[in-house]
């Protein structure tokens, strides 16, 4: 068969290359020259050389800025290589080449293929293009250095038997084997259930049954350790995921429309129109292929609120990491883990490419750094959407209701992923889970929520998901578990030919949906997937032949699966876990002799506050026109606000405010202040741009090592703090996720256990954005006033310990009896106009809010500082849930903030340095400039 490769090279600008010189530089100390080419392979019986030549001058070339040719490349060449993804990895590039050639040239192309040719200069040593190739050009995991031709691009094959697996006579032992062999990170007692079921009904089960139990009864799917017993000093307490809920449904009023029941928690906003809002993590993929692990986690969520309800729009994305530093001593790294400075650059493009080609504003979030992060990121990606109220409650099938795919094709990509996110990883993960990483594709889910959208205004939707953790498994079988759903998978759209049944049934490929669809309404459904270029497939009906629900899934004529749903749903022993919580022993240490300007500058620096912006700019924050609050503002946008808001309803004064808390670090000394410290970051944050404390609707992020007694112990705290918090403020969680499985296992039988991690995101809903107020000073000669309750002796913890040699366990306690007053005050202060700018104390303490503040009014400031605290301890106290204010004057802060504690604290000033006083002489007088510069420098050549 025909097949052409179509080489496309740029004229003059090459910013590929440029990228990749610069983190050749960056990363690993090498100095190389290239360029680069894209080459698109396109094969077919009817495609001819002239086809190609048109294809190659009117459709892959810009012929502004690139040139292109048609023929065979020179793969003899060493200065010369070709990175392409593996066979069985689609790529969006490949679907967009096929709508191209079908569109231009007229033809259905039988396959093709995307990659880039990198060529190095001559006299570049080879070990320099091996390192450049292989360390940040290409991911082993998905990609290979292609040197021969291939004979074609076709992937064929046959589809592979449905099994029996003997499972009836095995001992403990060999249940153990079996669940390990499969990759079902099921324990023995979970095997023995199953076991069990088994000798009940009398047969053995298929391959696809055991993925099913494997995917359903997953920690990433079921939320096992959540829901368990917990046995703290012989007494058994509530499972964490009770606890939560119990307490937050106290404050559950009619705004609350969905909680704990869909994809993503709902809340009323204004107009009749409701928001919904969602976070998750993607941190396996993304340890393994960051790219496509942020890609498709950001895909994964939108697609969780695409799929709450009937169907909503996408309006913001958030993103979260945690990372080990860029410049982490290579020594530390442990065996197949990615160079972190890499990590962080490809996770970044993912969440870019994915949310800016969607058209959704990327707009909230924060990058936070510790060593322990250095085998397995955190990436947590969210999304808030907007939807009429009549379409905001989960839907549910009923009986005769079709089982309609829509979106992305069903491929190999994504098999296991949800029992792989389920268990630690070691220095053989990549090689064994490498079909669980995906490539997302945003085009795709942009066309499939558009369709979704117009189906739902148009009232062919009944109920709605997306395919995530387990595919088609998890979206089916949950839709189906009341009344049972019968599905042929020999109907379900393929990237490719040989998928066995069970690979189809549990595939994660992205992009897809699954929606119940009254017969009476699927004709009209499919037009409106046609018109907007998205496939839709009828795969079954809901409803059971018998009297008991169950799940039974053909391929043809073959049975795949066929269980009983009250096995499924109830077959599951509920766990009892052990926490057993010891305090970990950190040494008292006073800081060294504080040198002000120098420790300043170190702080600033620091990778938890030293400045995103490179970042940030990335992403498109415009996009929708929705931005009211951007995630930068002042005189040369560059001081970072504290929240996000939205003016989501285009010609309405409604705003919609967001921000999230968190602290990693807090967590290792003390997981209940720690806990309480991101509760008030977050509370803070959103109050602090004119969230109303009194409308806040909290999700909650749990992301901690696999749990053993320790681990459950820190959990355990965390939701008691939690639950302190809830009933503190008086505001629901409404939504959460926990990924309990970031642990490394090293070959020695050591391990490496990240931080514990929890975030709580708030949002909510504001009657008019003109009360809304960003972080940067507003004039000169104003008043600046700290308030809130610090607790001034806690120094644990903080940035200015890191920096200067400090140690305590003793980290700052937020007060929650005070919170709620200052929540409340700042908010009722905002309404009135006298706030002329409000920023929140977090790491760093108030030196780095007034920085940031005093960047964006580039102007400089005074601080007089307490004669009754160390002024070490009232400069970089970083207790949560204080503020500070701008306002005009003294008077104006006696006025506004009478009722809760203040101080004022100094005022701005036109010459642009920050100065501090203490006792009866000057502590110091720093440079703004030279401030900004410290502050910058972290991401400068970490960032491309």
């Amino acid at each position: 068969m025909p097949q052409h490769e179509i080489r496309v090279t740029p004229e003059g600008n090459d910013p590929r290359a440029q990228s990749l010189i610069h983190q050749a530089k960056t990363m690993l100390g090498i100095d190389v020259q290239l360029g680069t080419t894209r080459v698109f392979y396109v094969e077919g019986d009817d495609i001819g050389e002239q086809e190609a030549q048109r294809l190659a001058t009117e459709f892959f070339t810009d012929p502004l800025v690139e040139h292109s040719t048609v023929g065979d490349s020179r793969r003899d060449n060493p200065l010369v290589a070709e990175v392409a993804y593996h066979r069985d990895t689609m790529v969006p590039q490949d679907e967009s080449i096929t709508a191209g050639v079908r569109i231009l040239a007229g033809k259905q192309p039988a396959a093709v293929d995307y990659t880039e040719e990198l060529r190095f200069a001559e006299g570049t040593p080879l070990e320099h293009i091996h390192e450049v190739v292989t360390k940040i050009a290409m991911n082993k995991t998905v990609q290979e250095i292609r040197t021969e031709k291939p004979d074609t691009l076709v992937i064929s094959g046959d589809v592979g038997p449905i099994e029996t697996v003997p499972i009836r006579e095995l001992n403990k032992k060999e249940l153990e084997d079996l669940s390990a062999a499969r990759s079902m990170f099921l324990d023995s007692s979970e095997m023995k259930n199953a076991q069990d079921y088994f000798l009940r009904i009398g047969r053995e089960p298929t391959d696809g049954e055991l993925e099913t139990l494997a995917a359903t009864w997953s920690e990433h799917c079921c939320h096992k350790t959540f829901k368990a017993d917990v046995l703290v000093n012989g007494e058994v307490k509530t499972a964490l995921f009770d606890r939560m809920a119990e307490a937050s449904r106290q404050y559950m009023g009619e705004d609350i429309i969905s909680a704990y029941e869909d994809n993503a928690g709902v809340f009323m906003f204004f107009d009749g129109m409701c928001i919904n809002i969602k976070l998750e993590t993607h941190n396996s993929p993304s340890a393994l292929e960051p790219y496509g692990g942020a890609m498709t986690g950001s895909g994964g969520v939108f697609r969780d609120v695409m799929g709450t309800g009937q169907g909503a729009k996408v309006i913001l994305s958030i993103d979260i990491f945690c990372f080990a530093p860029p410049d982490l001593d290579a020594e530390l790294l442990p065996e197949n883990c990615l160079d972190p400075a890499y990590l962080q650059q490809r996770v970044i493009d993912g969440v870019r490419d994915y949310g800016n080609r969607m058209g959704i504003p990327t707009a909230n979030g924060s990058v936070h750094y510790d060593e322990d992060f250095r085998a397995k990121p955190t990436v947590m990606v969210g999304a808030l959407g907007i939807m009429p109220e009549q379409y905001a409650r989960k839907g549910h099938a009923e009986a005769g209701d079709l089982v309609v795919a829509v979106g992305g094709k069903t491929g190999r990509d994504g098999v296991h992923g949800a029992t792989f996110s389920s268990g630690s990883m070691t220095a053989e993960t990549a090689g064994k889970h490498s079909s669980a990483v995906q490539i997302g594709n945003a085009i795709e889910e942009k066309r499939t929520s558009d369709a979704l959208l117009e189906a739902r205004d148009a009232g062919c939707i009944r109920a709605l998901t997306d395919c995530g953790a387990a595919g088609f498994c998890s979206a089916i079988g949950e839709m189906g578990e009341d009344i049972g759903v019968q599905v042929d998978l020999s109907k379900a759209p393929l990237k490719y030919e040989g998928l066995s049944p069970w690979e189809i049934w549990v595939s994660e490929s992205q992009e897809r949906m699954v929606a119940a669809i009254d017969p009476e309404k699927y004709d009209e459904f499919v037009e409106i997937c046609k018109k907007h270029g998205v496939e839709a497939s009828n795969l079954g009906t809901f409803g059971t032949v018998g009297d008991e629900p169950k799940l039974q899934v053909n391929y043809g004529d073959e049975s795949v699966v066929n269980l009983h749903y009250d096995f499924l749903k109830n077959g599951l022993t509920k766990r009892r876990m052990i926490a057993n919580y010891k305090q970990p022993e950190i040494a008292e240490i006073k800081p060294e002799q504080v040198d002000w300007d120098d420790t300043i500058k170190k702080i600033l620096a620091h990778g938890d506050i030293a400045s995103k912006e490179k970042i940030t700019r990335q992403y498109d924050t415009e996009v929708q026109a929705a931005s009211v609050i951007k995630p930068y503002a002042g005189v040369h946008r560059d001081a970072p606000n504290d929240a996000v808001v939205l003016a989501p309803i285009h010609g309405k004064p409604y705003g919609l405010v967001t921000a999230h808390g968190m602290n990693p670090r807090l967590n290792n000394y003390d997981p209940t202040r720690g806990t309480k410290w991101a509760f008030a970051e977050a509370m803070a944050n959103y109050v602090a741009a004119g969230g109303n404390p009194d409308k806040a609707n909290i999700v909650n992020n749990f992301v901690t090592a696999t749990p053993d007694e320790q681990v459950m112990g820190i959990l355990d705290k965390m939701l008691d703090a939690e639950v302190e918090c809830i009933h503190a403020v008086k505001r629901p969680v409404i939504s959460g996720k926990d990924s309990l499985s970031s642990r490394y296992k090293n070959k020695d039988g050591s391990v490496i256990d990240i931080p514990p991690v929890v975030t709580f995101t708030v949002s909510g809903g504001i009657p008019d954005i003109e009360k809304t107020v960003t972080t940067d000073i507003k004039k000169t000669n104003s008043t600046l006033v700290m308030v809130g309750k610090a607790d001034y002796e806690a120094m644990g913890g903080s940035v200015f310990h890191e920096v200067s040699g400090g140690s305590s366990a003793n980290i700052p306690d937020v007060d929650l009896e005070y919170l709620p007053k200052t929540l409340r005050a700042i908010h009722a202060a905002e309404q009135t106009g006298k706030v002329l700018a409000c920023h929140d104390v977090s790491e760093g303490g108030i030196m780095t809010t007034v920085f940031e503040m005093c960047s964006g009014g580039d102007c400089g400031a005074y601080l007089t500082l307490s004669d009754d605290l160390a002024p070490e301890n009232e400069l970089y106290n970083e207790t949560a849930g204080c503020f500070v204010v701008e306002v005009a004057d003294f008077a104006t802060a006696k006025e506004l903030f009478g009722d809760v504690p203040h101080r004022v604290i100094g005022g701005t000033k036109p010459k642009k340095t920050i100065t501090a006083y203490h006792g009866d002489g000057q502590l110091f007088s720093t440079q703004l400039d030279e401030l900004k510069t410290a502050n910058k420098q972290l991401l400068e050549d970490a960032i491309v």
